[in-house]
């Protein structure tokens, strides 16, 4: 069962979707990753959080807009007090996302999960694909606009979250 306190660490999938309305054609990126020492629910997602923000920033995007389906981060992250998160094992990850939100004039709102189903097909994808594979993740670009380089590629080369395992990452 998720959430249960006496549970040991384990791993999780990540599923992050971006939406890049600002270039034409309107860009998409979908990035799947592992993260491991999860205790909760609530833990991967805060993950998840900070590790788009992350690539968010390495993106070099601004006026973001994060959406998520946990309602509880929602509301601890839009609060003024942050000394006392839902869970304290999230604390880094929720600290990380909001120095990295904070600094690009980042928003963050819930969504209703059933409309979530990308970021979470993504993730489930990212659970299910195999973590023996140390060969790193190998990015894919059909974006039109980047047929010299696309700046995913240099993102995902240095993501500061040592538990997080890139899978897979596509920009189109």
């Amino acid at each position: 069962m998720p959430d249960q306190p006496s549970q040991q660490s384990r791993s999780a999938g990540l599923g992050i979707f971006f939406v890049n309305p600002q270039v034409q054609p309107t860009q998409t990126i979908y990035i799947k990753s592992q993260v491991s020492g999860i205790h909760s629910v609530l833990m991967a997602k805060a993950a998840a959080l900070a590790l788009a923000a992350t690539l968010n920033g390495q993106l070099n995007f601004s006026n973001t807009t994060f959406l998520t389906d946990s309602q509880q981060l929602v509301r601890f992250l839009n609060a003024a007090d942050q000394e006392h998160p839902p869970d304290w094992r999230i604390k880094s990850y929720t600290q990380l996302f909001k120095n990295r939100a904070d600094h690009r004039h980042a928003k963050i709102l819930q969504i209703n999960r059933t409309l979530n189903t990308t970021a979470d097909a993504l993730a489930r994808q990212a659970f299910s694909a195999s973590a023996s594979t140390d060969s790193g993740v190998q990015p894919v670009c059909s974006y039109m606009s980047h047929f010299t380089q696309c700046p995913l590629y240099d993102a995902l080369a240095d993501v500061p979250l040592q538990s997080v395992k890139l899978i897979a990452a596509s920009c189109c």
